[in-house]
């Protein structure tokens, strides 16, 4: 979630590098800062937005080279101490830092007994001061790199300045994404294309474990051996960067990681100072219904399943239909029924056959969409937009969370319960932490599965909705049979399908459900299931897989959708499949 930007030999670096983190707001951030070098190392950085930081940064600078980031809080609360540049304790190395270091802590200890002190609660000062301490050991800064690649755990893209070479910028790459740029006389840093669009179409991306040092006029890359790594330009014009992959493999991969910030672009959108901001027509339109009628398809319906429950919390009676069903058997529950279609693409062919029905008997639709301007955005009663972004990998990832986000502030926003917008705000981090530091957990299960005929999910409530996405994620992606079953139902016959080293994927988030579904789990083991435990700390026991903090329970297709989409995509890799492009599959269904 957090922006890297920076420049060598650049003619107003000041220009290049507060724009450009302007332009990578949209990735989420809560405070800002530089640093450049002019006979010592220069910080201007603060909590709040880069406009601020823009109020604080002279604009007479005279410099060669400068690193900009913004910050979106993990380790540490949002404040000037934990906020980047950070400097070393001998003020030789300042960095900006994106990703999530796992053994910060050894670090940290192995430091401090080496007289370092700390000034703030991030991981990345640490790293600072590790490059910083092999640097002076050996006062070889390349060699501190190589050296530090083999300790550090985690996540990493790094830009930056040492105080003895202002000469160059060192950069390292592990995990997420970091792009150079190479234009005339001068380089180019930044986490994506964006900052740099207007200057370059030029780009140079960077592969993990790699590590290397940029001139104005040279870069070298090198590998976590040492070995130098000869990389081609990438030529790339400004209406193709829309469809970018920012340093990314594979689009869905991308998108999985834009997850955060869609959901906090949909709270921004449609709330303000904690009150709602939806059409007030539409909320009372929908008091005013008897009944909430949900039609979509695939990943949109399992949407629909979670959001229809968000509504009968409201109490109101709902109903979800898929569109290829409703369409040649359409019923209008109650007496004032509203209708509620859902659609990635705004096009799906299914849909528009049922807003066809829907309008000849004189009835009011509204659809949630990721495409203003499509046909089922134009002719609904209503649209709300998700503004996800654009999502080109044929498997949904954002947009089915942005779709649950809508649906469940919208069903508050109509019995006016702000604690759904409190609820939202507060599980961004976790988000985020899921992201940056479950990937080997979540590996671990891939290997495990990949070469699996058959596999199974396995929830209750809102847990079961989650496993309905996750299957099918498997399915559309890796080719695995999957199925989700509710807990209570395997005894009613899909437990006849267990047999030895069956797999069973099992979501245990919902404390209401947690007992019961443990004793499932009982059930399938007796049987001879391997059984992979996806809990949170409230209903965790020692031997689950993967522990995730506490959340509000009812978020759980917020939340834990990422560890399911990353299953799906590593198991995918795993088998040498095209993530992005699962066969017989298309991103916008516009047939029926």
């Amino acid at each position: 979630m957090c922006g890297i930007v920076g420049c060598l030999g650049f003619k107003n670096p000041r220009e290049y590098v507060l724009n450009g983190l302007k332009t990578l707001d949209y990735r989420g951030y809560d405070s800002a800062g530089v640093a450049y070098y002019n006979d010592g190392i220069h910080i201007y950085k603060d909590v709040g937005a880069v406009e601020h930081l823009m109020e604080l940064v002279p604009n007479d600078i005279k410099t060669d080279i400068m690193i900009g980031h913004t910050r979106w809080a993990t380790h540490g609360v949002p404040n000037v101490a934990n906020t980047h540049p950070h400097i070393s304790n001998h003020k030789k190395i300042c960095l900006v830092h994106n990703g999530v270091i796992e053994n910060y802590e050894d670090i940290k200890k192995m430091l401090l007994e080496k007289h370092y002190e700390f000034y703030g609660d991030t991981d990345s000062e640490i790293v600072a001061n590790l490059i910083e301490y092999y640097y002076l050991r050996e006062n070889d800064i390349l060699g501190s790199l190589k050296e530090c690649m083999s300790i550090l755990k985690g996540s990493y893209a790094l830009a930056i300045i040492c105080s003895d070479y202002t000469d160059h910028m060192y950069i390292m790459k592990n995990g997420s994404p970091l792009i150079i740029g190479k234009g005339e006389g001068f380089n180019l840093v930044a986490s994506d294309a964006s900052p740099m669009i207007k200057y370059t179409e030029n780009y140079i991306e960077l592969n993990d474990q790699e590590y290397g040092r940029i001139s104005k006029d040279d870069v070298e890359i090198f590998d976590k051996y040492g070995q130098k790594v000869i990389k081609q330009y990438i030529k790339k014009d400004i209406e193709s960067i829309s469809h970018d992959l920012k340093g990314y493999p594979h689009y869905m991969l991308k998108e999985i990681e834009e997850v955060p910030q869609t959901v906090k672009r949909i709270l921004d959108t449609y709330t303000k100072d904690g009150k709602y901001c939806f059409d007030e027509k539409l909320i009372n339109r929908l008091k005013e219904s008897d009944h909430i009628m949900f039609i979509a398809c695939g990943t949109s319906y399992h949407s629909s399943l979670v959001g229809g429950r968000y509504f009968e919390h409201s109490n109101k009676s709902t109903s979800k239909y898929i569109a290829s069903e409703w369409a040649f058997d359409p019923v209008f529950p109650g007496n004032k029924p509203f209708i509620i279609l859902i659609s990635q693409s705004g096009e799906t062919a299914d849909l528009i056959h049922c807003l066809k029905i829907i309008k000849e008997n004189n009835l009011e639709s509204l659809i949630l969409t990721n495409t203003g301007g499509s046909t089922l955005d134009r002719n609904c009663t209503y649209s709300i937009l998700l503004n996800a972004g654009i999502e080109v990998s044929v498997a949904s990832t954002k947009a089915y969370v942005a779709q649950v986000t809508v649906l469940c502030l919208l069903a508050a926003a109509i019995v006016d319960d702000y604690q759904a917008i409190k609820d939202l705000y507060s599980v961004l981090p976790l988000i985020d932490e899921i992201q940056n530091s479950y990937k080997p957990k979540i590996m671990e299960i891939a290997r495990a599965i990949k070469n699996k005929e058959h596999l199974f999910y396995l929830g209750r409530s809102f847990d079961y909705f989650l496993s309905m996405e996750a299957s099918l994620k498997l399915k559309e992606v890796s080719y695995i049979h999957s199925e989700a079953i509710p807990g209570g139902e395997l005894k009613h016959g899909p437990i006849a399908l267990i047999e030895q080293d069956t797999p069973v994927i099992v979501f245990i988030t919902d404390h209401h459900t947690a007992l019961s579904m443990r004793g499932n789990i009982k059930e399938v083991e007796a049987r001879g299931a391997k059984v992979y435990v996806i809990s949170t700390e409230r209903n965790a026991k020692e031997s689950d897989n993967i522990v995730v903090k506490n959340y509000p329970f009812y978020l759980s297709s917020v939340v834990v959708s990422s560890i399911a989409f990353y299953l799906a995509y590593y198991v995918t890799i795993e088998k040498g499949y095209n993530v992005d492009k699962p066969r017989n599959l298309a991103k916008s269904v516009t047939v029926e």
